[in-house]
């Protein structure tokens, strides 16, 4: 497949979580939505805030197997290199904020992210991170693609 090329989305848009209130931390998870041999996904997201500052903090977790533990996606930071010297770099678990701009839902797309046909499915954690005590409304749609 050439660069860009994310294959044809032939699938119709899987509804993961109805537009309704959010709490506040710690993160609720979502069930889990099966993706298994599927080579690209696309999360189409939509969060009100209840206040201004409102924001919503999320997270991919995916599996392998229903028999493995979860995994989570990371963030990677690269070291400094320099001669003769090992490069540190950090790697941790990505948590991704969405802060709202104006008073009005607001949609925005997350990926789209290629599974590669390797995992078997997939649940989005969230919770309300900008005003706890007025937490806004988020939902979650998905989109799933095959190899072209």
């Amino acid at each position: 497949m050439a660069f860009g090329d994310q294959g044809s989305f032939t699938d119709s848009v899987v509804r993961v979580r109805a537009i309704a209130v959010i709490a506040a931390a710690p993160l609720v998870f979502t069930g889990w939505t099966s993706c298994q041999d599927k080579e690209w996904l696309t999360f189409y997201m939509e969060y009100e805030r209840g206040a201004v500052g409102g924001a919503v903090t999320f997270s991919v977790q995916y599996r392998l197997s229903r028999y493995l533990g979860a995994y989570v996606q990371s963030a990677l930071a690269v070291g400094a290199v320099a001669v003769n010297a090992d490069t540190t770099s950090n790697i941790q678990r990505e948590l991704l904020v969405y802060g709202a701009t104006a008073a009005g839902a607001e949609g925005f797309i997350y990926g789209p992210i290629r599974l590669g046909g390797c995992i078997e499915d997939f649940r989005v954690g969230f919770y309300e991170s900008g005003v706890a005590g007025t937490p806004g409304d988020f939902g979650i749609d998905a989109q799933m693609g095959d190899r072209a």
